[in-house]
Order: C-alpha cells, then structure tokens, then sequence
C-alpha cells in the first residue's frame, strides 16, 4: 500500500460507524509491594500490600478501545456488565475513550462484570484472580434489541468472544447469525476464542493455531506444507466468507473464496509484547473494510496496527493514525 493510500484510508476511517458486540472486561493491574509482609493484627497472617493500580478495558472493550483510536466516527459498545464497582469503571473507561457505551445492559442478577486481576511481583506475574467466571446471560432479549435497532445505523459489527460463559448463549449466536444474513449491506467479522465453528456468515478473523485446531474438528487435519491455506479454505467454505489468518512474525493469510494472499508482517527490532495485538489487528482490518479498503489493504492495515502495539511493553495498547502512518512510511522505506 502506499503512503498515499494509506493516508486516505485513514482519512475514510474517519467517517464509519462500526458496533462491538461481545465479551467486556476489566483488565486489572496491580503492582505488589516486594519488602517485608506486614502481619494482619486479626488473622496474624501475612499480608500483601499494593503499591499500585490501574484499569482497563479487556475483551470486547479492548477491541472497542482499538476501534475508537483509529479515529473511527462512531463506535458502539454492546454487551452486558454486572451492577457493580468494576462495571461503573468499565462504563467510564470505554466513555473517555468516546465510546458509546448506551447498549452496555446492566444485569442485577447472576452476573458480575468479568475482570481479570493480575498481579505483579517485580516483573513476575502472579497467580491471576478472576471475576465472573460463573456468570449465568439473562439478557438476550435486551441485548437482541440493542444490536437489532442499531444495525442500520452501523458500516460494521464486530462479534468478540472471550469467555466460556459469556454473551454468546446459543440463542445469542442464533440471533447474530440471522443478523448476518438479513443484513448484507454491515460487514460482520467474528474473532472468536473458542466458538468460531458456531458463527455462519461473517468474515473471520483467527490466528493460525485456531485455524489448525478447527480446521482439525473439520475432518482437515495434518501440518504438510501449505496445510495452513487448506485449513484457511476448510475455514471459508463453513463460514461462507472470506478468511484472515494471522500468524505472527509471518504476517497474515487472507483467503477471498478462491485464492490466497500473503500479507507480509512489518519487520520489528527489540523486545515485543503480543498482548492484545489480536484486538488490535481485527479492529484495523473492520475499519479498512468499512472504509472501503480492499481484503489485502485490510490485511495491511491490521499488519500495522498489531506492529505498533506490540512494541508497547507491559501494556494492552492501541495504536492511533499517526503511530500507523510512522510504521507505514519506515517499513515502506526498509
């Protein structure tokens, strides 16, 4: 892509409406005190103190938050949060970041916004502690109605799924996946972490182990050279769309239905960190697409993002326009 296209997709991105419909979370940081354990008066046992804290959205938020930093018009958060301290946070992260947060229900009962807590020991992560792990969806009709009346509004929907049990009832998928079909003007891409055989009809978005392991539960097994677009093409012909394989340093595959391309990774020097680079990938490419950038540009795009987040240490980061732009004009240039 050239720099000047890539400016102009940029600059169309300015102008689409994309929806995120999934999984919202509170990514938890907190930095642990390394002196001497003080003693619980009550208990006698040793306690850990907390030097610092802070909070950002994970999941679908973090997709949203991807979205929101490439500049997009209008982005639309829709899911569900527990009546609690950790979804009014999650309320107030995703609206300083210009998210629209008005289709985020609130269920009262059986459900507690999803947070994963990690914490920290110098630079070692410690055992992770997370909330909602038994969440019980009672909020389909809501929610269904939500997404329903907001769809001819909307250039794009992105479905993210991150949880075992979360949004993503079968009567949920049921209901997107008639979405897809009745609505063929949105472009629907899925990024599933564990339920990509259950979405039909949308584009989807996977990394290259998901796509052997599905590709495996299809009958197309085996790592024989080329095995990675045989899988990509088991993937397509179930999904009825066209499929983004990522695959790290060796960028991404895109099959359209009928043929291939490779989308070369951007070449990075010093330490990395993959963290959300998958958010942040899928939310390049939904944005290309919705402006309308080409499949191979949406790889490109989604190349670049994923390259300047990657290189943002100890952090779930985003990348903006010009962070986009100054990898663009250096990888143009190597």
């Amino acid at each position: 892509m050239t720099p000047g296209r890539l400016n102009d997709l940029l600059d169309r991105i300015r102008r689409v409406r994309i929806g995120v419909v999934g999984d919202f979370c509170v990514d938890a940081y907190w930095e642990l005190d390394t002196g001497e354990a003080e003693l619980s008066l009550e208990t006698g046992k040793p306690t850990r103190g907390v030097r610092s804290q802070r909070y950002i959205p994970g999941g679908g938020g973090n997709v949203a938050s991807n979205v929101a930093a490439l500049g997009c018009g209008k982005v639309l958060a829709f899911g569900v949060i527990g009546p609690d301290m950790f979804g009014r946070e999650l309320t107030s992260l995703l609206g300083e970041r210009g998210i629209d947060t008005s289709a985020l229900v609130i269920q009262e009962h059986e459900w507690e916004t999803p947070v994963y807590a990690k914490p920290y020991l110098a630079e070692a992560e410690q055992e992770r502690i997370d909330f909602g792990r038994w969440n019980t969806m009672r909020s389909e009709p809501a929610l269904e109605h939500l997404v329903r009346s907001s769809l001819p509004g909307l250039d794009a929907l992105i479905v993210n799924q991150q949880l075992a049990r979360g949004v993503h009832t079968e009567t949920m998928i049921r209901t997107l996946n008639g979405m897809a079909r009745d609505h063929p003007a949105v472009t629907f891409v899925t990024d599933a972490r564990t339920m990509s055989t259950s979405f039909t009809g949308m584009i989807c978005k996977l990394n290259a182990a998901e796509a052997s392991r599905l590709a495996r539960q299809a009958g197309d097994a085996g790592e024989r050279p080329g095995a990675l677009r045989s899988h990509a093409r088991t993937i397509g012909a179930r999904c009825g769309k066209p499929v983004f394989v990522t695959r790290g340093a060796e960028g991404i595959l895109v099959f359209d239905g009928t043929g291939y391309s490779d989308i070369p990774a951007v070449v990075l020097k010093g330490p990395i960190d993959p963290v959300g680079a998958g958010d942040a990938t899928v939310a390049a490419i939904v944005a290309s697409l919705a402006a309308g950038g080409t499949l191979e540009e949406a790889g490109e795009m989604g190349n670049l993002a994923g390259g300047v987040t990657v290189r943002k240490i100890k952090e779930t980061g985003t990348a903006t326009p010009e962070e986009i732009v100054a990898l663009g004009f250096r990888y143009d240039r190597a």
